[in-house]
């Protein structure tokens, strides 16, 4: 909602995208029902909808890129092998930074008797990113991160380079997404740099936590906020908007809303703030 609302209220396009390369945790139906779940609650997007799973060839055609410039490298390293290596003082909020074990092995790429991952050479010096609702944030990607993966062991696309490609190809101009991933910007902008493509503009917006604070997503098992949920319970797509608007500040509890109203008042000040409390309970009766 929050995408749709900032490219509307910008008078620009919005657009979708099913990113559902991790084939081995992709859920039968859930591109209909997310689908389904958009519609119900009068979202309406530009252009094709993009199934990254249709089309492999512009990831690997990036790969071919970064690999031909010396970017990547291949590292044989198990979970097992980084939990060995790790050391505590310095893990960071997605576990200890890499190593390097690997880095200067020359280790082949395609080698079948030898399955590897393919990583990308992380640039020194840090990295900012002006984000449009958290501020500027500024992250050391080597010393945080470290090198990262960009092709898995089993040789799936990992999400750092499948969105930085779908985004440039898209002609993506701001990625609008959960505060959670505020993170992944620095690592997408070195990607961009070494794929020749301008970085886009990034505005991260608040999660929703429970009145415990605990994070809810689609699989919380006590997750009031899925919208199929909601809508199921009796409520109308008007009153599930109604329930973000005022989750978010922006109108008074009870309220019915059209999509487009919403927007109107989803500036950038309700979406400054890291969480959002959702309210227990809604549904039918509320």
């Amino acid at each position: 909602m929050c995408c749709w609302a900032r490219a509307r209220r910008a008078g620009g396009r919005c657009l979708l995208r099913i990113e559902d390369l991790d084939t081995p945790r992709v859920v039968a139906g859930a591109t209909e029902r997310i689908l389904e779940d958009l519609c119900a609650l009068g979202l309406d997007f530009d252009g094709e909808v993009v199934v990254q799973s249709r089309d492999l060839a512009p990831y690997h055609q990036a790969l071919a890129h970064l690999r031909a410039s010396g970017a990547l490298y291949a590292c044989r390293c198990s979970r097992k092998d980084l939990a060995r290596a790790a050391s505590a003082p310095h893990e960071g909020e997605e576990g200890p930074p890499y190593p390097g074990t690997c880095r200067a092995l020359g280790l082949p790429f395609d080698d079948p008797a030898l399955p590897v991952a393919w990583r990308f050479r992380v640039p020194a010096g840090a990295v900012t990113v002006d984000d449009a609702l958290q501020g500027r944030f500024t992250q050391d990607v080597q010393a945080e991160v470290g090198d990262f993966v960009v092709r898995r062991k089993d040789a799936l696309i990992a999400y750092q380079l499948a969105v930085v490609v779908d985004d440039a190809r898209q002609g993506v101009t701001e990625v609008v997404r959960g505060r959670d991933l505020l993170s992944s910007a620095p690592r997408q902008v070195q990607l961009f740099r070494a794929l020749g493509a301008p970085p886009p503009r990034f505005a991260h917006v608040p999660l929703l936590v429970d009145d415990t604070g605990a994070r809810l997503a689609k699989r919380s098992a006590d997750a009031p906020a899925l919208v199929r949920d909601l809508l199921a319970s009796g409520l109308t797509g008007a009153r599930v908007l109604g329930l973000m608007g005022h989750a978010l500040g922006v109108c008074d509890q009870g309220a019915r809303l059209d999509a487009a109203a919403l927007a109107l008042r989803l500036d950038e000040a309700p979406l400054r703030r890291a969480f959002v409390r959702w309210p227990c309970g809604a549904g039918a009766g509320d």
